[in-house]
């Protein structure tokens, strides 16, 4: 059993964004020194208040020397904003700098606000990214590399750096619609997924969909195939850990709530929209607590963790002990400590 660290990085009116990177890369040589294995940064852009980490690359380099065994992750770099090319580069660079010590992380993003501030058609992003992600795979792994494919070309280039990793960085796709879900299984990508997008009593829906989709293919599950992300804290109790935690939860949720918008203006899409702004508002914390959470003291979180294990069969768990970016930089470090002490040795 594998646990990883997870991150957006919202920073409130009263945070600055110097401190909160500060906070950031200290909480990961934290992990670094406690046994987590990968630290996983989110690419966010133009919405602060639920993140103001637009270029995790460069934090991750900053980790890099900070750290001599944590993994590097991505989850997820948004590719279709970027030129797979360039992506390519920057990627393999990291590597090269941490030692092959990068989890490539890929994905589309569900905020429109991203692609409508980069100028980029969102009803492109499945093809951008399907495109992108074979060119990408393509520049780490072949000398010279031609392509002409819808949306990208290119004629006898050499990509370099190589990454350090053969034949590359170790790939994960975040899933989270039915499509996919979908596409990661046919074509046997490991994959990121849970949380509020995917809630527990959702995620076993979507697993079967991608089960179905390897089976199809005739593919064999992969290796470390799941990723389960929640959000995850302990304390001494289950009081004191709501105490804790429950603020900087119903920030989260309201911030989420600002930057949503409908798919389309038809009236269909807006009133599901606003049904969902009003789930997202309304919330409670024992929702989120059985839902999407591991919240609770260092026997509780095990037994949870040991049913859901069993329940979904990963071998991989993403903790997200930073939800909201208001319960503190010393509450998150006792936390990831008692974590690492208590709950960690129970699955290793």
């Amino acid at each position: 059993m594998k646990f990883d660290i997870f991150y957006q990085l919202p920073e409130a009116a009263t945070q600055n964004t110097a401190q909160r990177y500060r906070e950031l890369i200290a909480e990961s040589a934290e992990a670094d020194r406690l046994g987590f294995d990968t630290v996983w940064l989110a690419e966010v852009h133009f919405a602060p208040r639920f993140s103001a980490m637009p270029t995790p690359l460069m934090i991750l380099a900053a980790i890099a020397e900070r750290t001599t065994r944590l993994r590097l992750g991505m989850a997820v770099n948004l590719m279709p904003l970027h030129h797979p090319l360039r992506l390519a580069e920057e990627i393999a660079t990291l590597d090269v700098l941490s030692g092959g010590r990068v989890e490539f992380g890929a994905g589309r993003g569900a905020f429109a606000l991203n692609y409508r501030g980069y100028g980029v058609e969102m009803a492109n992003s499945r093809e951008l990214f399907e495109e992108g992600l074979e060119i990408i795979k393509a520049a780490w792994t072949q000398r010279r590399l031609t392509f002409h494919v819808k949306h990208f070309h290119a004629d006898n280039l050499e990509v370099v750096p190589k990454p350090i990793q053969r034949p590359h960085p170790p790939i994960r796709l975040a899933a989270n619609s039915v499509e996919t879900f979908t596409f990661a299984g046919a074509h046997a990508y490991p994959i990121f997924a849970g949380g509020p997008v995917n809630p527990i009593p959702v995620l076993g829906e979507r697993l079967e969909i991608y089960n179905r989709a390897l089976a199809d293919a005739g593919h064999k599950r992969p290796d470390d195939w799941l990723a389960a992300a929640l959000m995850v804290f302990v304390g001494r109790d289950k009081a004191h850990v709501r105490a804790t935690i429950e603020p900087s939860l119903r920030n989260y949720f309201d911030v989420v709530s600002e930057i949503i918008e409908p798919e389309s203006p038809s009236a269909e899409h807006q009133a599901a929209f606003l049904a969902m702004r009003e789930r997202l508002k309304n919330i409670d914390y024992p929702t989120v607590d059985s839902m999407m959470g591991i919240f609770g003291d260092a026997e509780y979180c095990i037994d949870r963790i040991a049913e859901l294990k069993e329940r979904f069969k990963f071998s991989r768990l993403v903790c997200w002990f930073e939800t909201g970016g208001l319960s503190g930089h010393q509450n998150v470090i006792d936390a990831m400590r008692l974590f690492a002490d208590r709950v960690m040795p129970k699955f290793q």
